[in-house]
């Protein structure tokens, strides 16, 4: 793999916590930040949006996604002027949900009370069109040592 073919994003300081949703959320953020660049998929989808989505857990951490035409940013703290809120019961379970990327995870947490939303919901089907992009895509013999080395610890854990 040519390492100078992969895009080289500014990372600039950023006040982020310890806490598991808030670093999940500054990691979807910078590889969002990423595709606006590089991914034609990403840039037609955030194309002259302009949109805040915050992200929270109910112990009180927030943070701001901010997508503005086609830059995206983020922001610590609660704001009241968000356009979507995603509102989970805890970091952890916020997390889990984020990195699974499934909308039915999504649908069922909503249903179950695990998962709380404030606002306009198309904005949340939206934004599960952006998850799908997130994971980068593996080279094919990247991914099939990845699955045997799934498999392998599976087997030794006994899973």
């Amino acid at each position: 793999m040519n390492l100078s073919a992969i895009p080289v994003v500014k990372l600039p300081l950023v006040n982020v916590s310890t806490d598991p949703l808030d670093l999940t959320t500054v990691g979807m953020v910078l590889r969002m930040k990423q595709l606006a660049k590089t991914s034609p998929k990403f840039i037609e989808l955030v194309h002259d949006r302009q949109l805040k989505i915050q992200i929270c857990a109910e112990n009180g951490m927030a943070r701001q996604i901010i997508i503005n035409k086609d830059k995206v940013d983020s922001e610590p703290g609660l704001n009241k002027d968000a356009d979507f809120t995603l509102i989970f019961k805890d970091s952890d379970y916020g997390v889990k949900t984020l990195l699974k990327g499934d909308p039915s995870v999504f649908i069922a947490g909503i249903k179950d009370g695990s998962i709380k939303i404030d606002g306009d919901q198309s904005i949340l089907v939206w934004f599960s069109k952006l998850m799908r992009l997130l994971p980068p895509k593996l080279p094919k013999n990247v991914e099939r040592q990845f699955k045997q080395a799934k498999l392998f610890v599976r087997k030794k854990l006994g899973k």
